[in-house]
């Protein structure tokens, strides 16, 4: 809650201080002019005593109360006090006028000093609790209005924090400026304004983001309050003569003040804050804080932390995972696959620490850090008599960081290795990322050998008409179809058109996540060219996988998982 400084509370007066103060203002003009005509009279210094009522009078009341209490005073020692109290001289009416007068003027200016300091003081306070721009509260009138609610302000006990958050504000910034994050939130907060239901307060929380306190007396109200609110946000916004979409996401938290209160509003934001994020990487519209949410971020900047660290003390290792031509069986590449021991944690799964790393700036390192590795791998394997490329999987912010291409055409000639005994794997959704760059960019890499295969091919981002453009090798055929082939006939008969379309594009399709022979014979029939899971071989470690290479080459098998 808000407490006011010392300046505030010196002129904030009350009605009480008002009440009281002025007959006690008048008692002191009635002693002053007492104390006057007792010292032998006005001509004395005695009567400057009177300034004092005047100022504080115009310091309390402002300028109409200094002018009130200038003009008292000045009667007070006008006609009737004389210039000199033993020999009755009186003041000439000039005398008396004049000085009420200039009583008057420092009672004004009093008041207009008093006044002044006040107002500003005023526009300080607004300031700090407000949002210059939009007019809503800032992140300071949050916090304290999350403290009220436990107080008797509001009859409702149930109520939810709201963190309203605008996905691709970036992009619209950079096609519109810097003054479309105002516009956004101006137009955002007066939809939420206009939204019934048991709404309580508005707020700017963060320069891109807007919160609501939301009271009600069931979660009902609170839930219904909350879908109305994101489909307001559904509508365009107009950015001059454009509308625009704006992707907002809802992240909120809910409490009961009647049972916990809200002790620590804090807490209580971050907690929003938490499910405002996972709503942004989910792609939902809101998310209800879950307390894994916390712990999920907690974990990830811890992991992110560690990672950089296991790169430099030798954590980091790579598995390799064979490839084998389903045509004759024989080995004809293998996936690169990092591994991450913990000294205290163990094995710690890619899933848990890739997805975190490439949401950071750390994916460079460790996409440098499998590349390297994997192009040593390969010097090694060449000098015990197997060639055979190894694939690296490659983030989509690796492909559009400036030199990467540089990079691995640098890497490649300092160990000499020949570029088609790399291949680099990339995701159907990273060709979309700045189409005809990518282009450029793939076909550099292909000038010199490297092979470039689509992962996770069919999961429904790719464009058929860049497709074709694109100097690829290989179409890897995402195994979550692969895995269910024998189950399901659309992913079957998905599997089929991806292998036709390799085919009619002149290139390989390979079948990823092959976990039996039902399955590794269902994708032969249908023409797929290479094998790659579990049935074939589990990832390797580099000694285990020159073991396996040797026996395999003696005779294939199935591994049956």
């Amino acid at each position: 809650m808000y407490k006011p400084t010392y300046h505030h509370r010196l002129f904030q007066t009350n009605k009480g201080i008002e009440r009281l103060a002025f007959p006690l203002f008048l008692l002191v003009i009635l002693v002053i002019a007492y104390v006057v005509y007792q010292t032998g009279g006005i001509k004395f210094v005695y009567s400057h005593s009177m300034y004092l009522p005047i100022l504080l009078s115009g310091f309390i009341y402002g300028v109409r109360g200094g002018i009130l209490i200038a003009v008292i005073g000045g009667l007070a020692l006008g006609p009737y006090m004389p210039i000199d109290s033993v020999s009755g001289e009186k003041q000439e009416t000039l005398n008396w006028i004049y000085r009420t007068i200039f009583f008057s003027l420092v009672g004004i200016l009093s008041g207009v000093a008093s006044q002044s300091v006040r107002a500003h003081i005023k526009r300080l306070e607004w300031n700090s609790r407000h949002d210059i721009n939009t007019g809503l509260r800032n992140r300071a009138a949050l916090l304290e209005d999350l403290i009220d609610l436990g107080s008797q302000k509001y009859k409702s006990s149930l109520f939810a924090l709201t963190l309203v958050t605008f996905d691709n504000m970036a992009d619209l910034r950079t096609a519109f400026g810097i003054d479309v994050v105002e516009d956004i939130v101006r137009q955002a907060a007066e939809r939420s304004q206009s939204a019934h239901g048991p709404h309580v307060g508005l707020y700017r929380s963060s320069p891109e983001q807007i919160a609501a306190i939301v009271a009600a007396s069931a979660i009902e109200e609170i839930e219904g309050f909350l879908d109305h609110l994101v489909k307001l946000f559904q509508s365009p916004f107009q950015i001059g003569q454009v509308a625009v979409h704006a992707d907002a996401r809802v992240g909120y938290v809910r409490g009961d003040v009647s049972t916990q209160g809200v002790e620590r509003p804090e807490t209580l934001l971050l907690e929003a804050e938490a499910a405002s994020l996972a709503a942004h990487r989910s792609g939902q519209n809101s998310v209800h804080y879950n307390a894994a949410f916390m712990t999920a971020v907690k974990e990830n900047l811890s992991l992110l932390g560690d990672l950089r660290r296991a790169m430099e003390n030798g954590e980091l290792s790579l598995h390799y995972q064979p490839k084998i031509t389903m045509s004759s069986g024989k080995v004809c590449g293998a996936e690169a696959l990092i591994r991450w021991k913990h000294p205290q944690r163990g094995w710690i799964p890619p899933g848990l620490f890739i997805p975190c790393a490439e949401q950071s700036t750390l994916i460079q390192a460790v996409v440098e850090f499998t590349l390297t590795c994997s192009l040593k791998q390969i010097t090694e394997w060449l000098d015990q008599g197997v060639s055979i490329p190894v694939a690296v999987n490659v983030s989509p912010r690796n492909l559009i960081h400036p030199g990467f291409v540089d990079n691995v055409l640098s890497c490649l000639d300092h160990y000499a290795v020949a570029g088609n005994l790399l291949e680099l794997e990339i995701t159907e959704g990273a060709l979309m990322i700045d189409m005809e760059r990518m282009i450029g960019e793939l076909n550099r890499l292909a000038q010199h050998g490297v092979r470039i295969s689509v992962d996770d091919f069919g999961t429904g981002y790719s464009s058929l008409q860049y497709l074709h453009r694109l100097p690829i090798s290989h179409l890897k055929i995402d195994q979550s179809f692969v895995k269910r082939a024998l189950t399901d006939a659309g992913a079957s008969h998905i599997i089929e058109s991806a292998i036709s379309l390799a085919h009619k594009m002149h290139i390989k399709a390979i079948g990823e996540g092959i976990e039996n022979q039902a399955t590794y014979d269902l994708l032969a029939r249908q023409g797929c060219d290479i094998a790659q899971g579990y049935a074939v071989s589990h990832p390797l470690p580099e000694h285990e996988f020159i073991r396996w290479y040797a026996q395999h080459e003696k005779g294939f098998s199935f591994t049956e998982q």
